[in-house]
């Protein structure tokens, strides 16, 4: 009726529903009768079914849902057929994977009245399946992570099959003590409990242990008779050479599954469960790593990486991004490796041991501080977060400097070194990229949680600023963290909460009065005399350190810069609350508290750092200048160069 669609819909659906039927009357088909059956109908399917789809003009669900049903079809018969290589001794060639290891872990053991028993004259059979089993190790992992590898089965196979037999003969329980992999407790932990352990001690072994060709049916199987014994069960049930071809080697058993894995994750992908295909990329991915095909390996690594860190599940990360790193290690693809290293120690910390995370860290060192053939910017955003400390932000004045405490997070195991480190801000009200980057020249030893980093900020136009970026060098190696310009935490040393909203880190107010300075006295001054100056300094609201005091005597006066300034501390306590008399003018007062002596320089006098938040008294010797006027005249008698202290100053900043 051209309905293919229909036709895989209905088809799964029936042999989901036949294998729950198969499973109650188990015990009365041939061995594993229901595995097989599962795998051929669902090869049968999707064969008669994709032939018959020709992808004409149909709804896009409708072509959608069609790519789902083959890839559930496919997904079925590929679990159902790694159980049955497993029975026969191929498990150590299924990748360990989480997704095989949630596919196969649902599906339970096969339950025949009895296990099949072992045929005669297969010896030669049962040493190679105890030489694979005894040579088989796994697979040493990157930075030698030693996690506990996922189960692929419910349960032990030596305990199930021997408890199997256990309806024929209980067996001797010191043998199921002594058994291959010690699990032979297991096949008598199911027994009737009127049957005493004194009963189960008395009962020996009819033959001897090394026999299989003799093997009595009260001596557990070892695992390799059980392998063999399935292998023997499953020819009888298997009809069709083709698929029996395919478990005659790990070489034909591999090539299968490759197969139905990869038409699994082609048909996800052209469906809408694209996710599915991604997951199974990553058993492509192990086949491929397994042959040396690194590269190949590494793409369909990439994807599985990405999907498994968008939706947040870390452990899941965590067993296949190692694999991808030493892809990428082998490949020599530096930048790559190096994200992973700094993506493994991003992840949360109890999934690996501190020694494998100082591992991490050490390649990402080792890496920066080698000749890398291609340096790239690292983000490393994951790791260095950053943000404003909670205080006010800095207040400065247009045209001014400052010095900015920035709270640094590391999410290094140990102590870091940053050879450099700059400081980007951004405009809080517009999109400009911000400021030239600030720049910390020191070294800067990270440790790990919680740093303040103070900054020395070159005076910035008016505005409010955010935090931008960071960025620096470790080694030879650039790096750079975005993006987290949220208020950091206050009392605790955790990363940032990321919901807190932005708030500016430096205001630069627009020019303002930033000090008060007013003559100590107002006279007049005798012509072509050193005489001593006071000017009264006083800060409005802003500390004065690292200031200049920029002096402009004007017309026909002079500021002998041969000799020092004299600086001293302003007490309002009303002794210098009225103008200074002339006598002192041209005598120099007592000193009032702290005096300093500072040089000047083209007008220039440098502010010491005790006179920022203080008023002061500011003493400078002047001549006022005039040739045709007699040495210590008073210009009073002359209206035209009359020269009052007042006016002595034009310009003071």
């Amino acid at each position: 009726m051209s309905r293919p669609v229909e036709v895989a819909a209905r088809g799964y659906a029936f042999v989901v529903s036949f294998s729950k039927t198969l499973a109650l009357h188990e015990n009365a088909l041939p061995f594993c009768f229901r595995e097989v059956w599962v795998i051929t109908a669902c090869l049968g399917l999707i064969k008669s079914t994709s032939t018959q789809y020709d992808g004409g003009v149909v709804a896009i669900d409708s072509e959608k849902e069609f790519y789902r049903l083959q890839g559930d079809l496919y997904s079925l018969c590929r679990a159902k057929f790694m159980r049955l290589a497993y029975l026969i001794g191929y498990g150590v060639e299924i990748e360990k994977s989480p997704v095989n290891s949630a596919s196969l872990s649902m599906l339970s053991w096969p339950k025949p009245a009895t296990w099949p028993s072992i045929p005669p004259d297969s010896s030669a059979e049962v040493m190679a399946k105890e030489k694979t089993i005894l040579q088989a190790k796994a697979r040493e992992k990157l930075f030698d992570i030693q996690r506990k590898p996922l189960p692929l089965e419910p349960s032990s196979l030596l305990r199930e099959a021997n408890r199997r037999r256990a309806f024929l003969s209980v067996g001797n329980l010191s043998e199921l003590y002594d058994s291959v992999d010690g699990s032979g407790l297991g096949a008598h932990s199911k027994l009737s409990p009127n049957k005493s352990s004194s009963n189960l001690m008395t009962r020996t072994m009819s033959g001897p242990a090394t026999s299989e060709t003799s093997l009595p049916v009260d001596r557990p199987m070892r695992l390799s008779e059980i392998h063999v014994a399935a292998e023997h069960a499953l020819k009888q049930t298997i009809s069709d050479p083709d698929f029996m071809t395919s478990l005659s080697s790990p070489e034909e058993f591999e090539s299968r599954y490759m197969e139905l894995t990869k038409g699994a994750a082609d048909n996800y992908h052209r469906s809408w469960w694209k996710r599915h295909g991604v997951v199974l990329d990553g058993e492509i991915a192990a086949i491929f790593f397994k042959h040396g095909n690194y590269d190949l390996a590494a793409k369909s690594y990439e994807k599985v990486c990405a999907l498994y860190s968008a939706e947040g599940w870390e452990e899941l990360l965590a067993d296949v991004l190692p694999d991808l790193a030493e892809c990428q290690k082998i490949l020599k693809d530096e930048a790559g490796y190096l994200a992973s290293c700094v993506k493994l120690l991003s992840l949360e910390s109890s999934l690996f041991s501190s020694k494998e995370r100082q591992a991490f860290q050490s390649e990402v060192v080792r890496l920066a501080h080698s000749e890398m053939r291609h340096p790239v910017p690292l983000d490393v955003s994951s790791l260095i977060t950053f943000a404003g400390n909670p205080a006010p932000p800095l207040e400065l004045c247009d045209g001014d400097p400052g010095t900015l405490s920035v709270a640094v997070w590391s999410g290094f195991p140990d102590d870091i070194t940053l050879e450099s480190l700059s400081l980007r801000l951004s405009a809080f009200s517009s999109a400009d990229e911000g400021l030239k980057a600030i720049r910390s020249t020191d070294a800067r030893v990270l440790v790990p949680g919680r740093n303040i980093i103070t900054f020395d900020i070159p005076p910035q136009k008016p505005g409010s600023y955010v935090l931008g970026a960071l960025t620096g060098q470790i080694g030879k190696l650039s790096f750079r963290s975005h993006g987290f310009s949220q208020d950091g935490p206050v009392d605790t040393d955790e990363f940032m909460s990321f919901e807190k909203p932005t708030r500016p880190v430096l205001k630069v107010r627009k020019p303002r009065a930033l000090v008060d300075i007013t003559p100590a006295v107002s006279s007049a001054l005798l012509m072509n005399e050193l005489q001593w100056i006071g000017l009264i300094v006083k800060p409005i609201d802003y500390s004065l350190k690292g200031g200049i005091l920029h002096i402009d005597a004007g017309a026909e006066l002079k500021i002998e810069e041969s000799q020092m300034i004299e600086i001293e501390s302003y007490r309002s306590d009303g002794e210098h609350s009225s103008p200074i008399d002339a006598s002192k003018v041209l005598s120099r007062p007592t000193d009032t508290g702290r005096v300093e002596k500072v040089p000047i320089e083209n007008g220039k006098i440098k502010l010491p750092d005790w006179a920022s938040d203080v008023t002061t008294l500011v003493w400078f010797p002047v001549r006022a200048i005039n040739d045709t006027v007699p040495k210590g005249t008073s210009p009073g008698s002359y209206e035209t160069d009359n020269i009052r202290y007042s006016s002595v100053f034009q310009a003071v900043s």
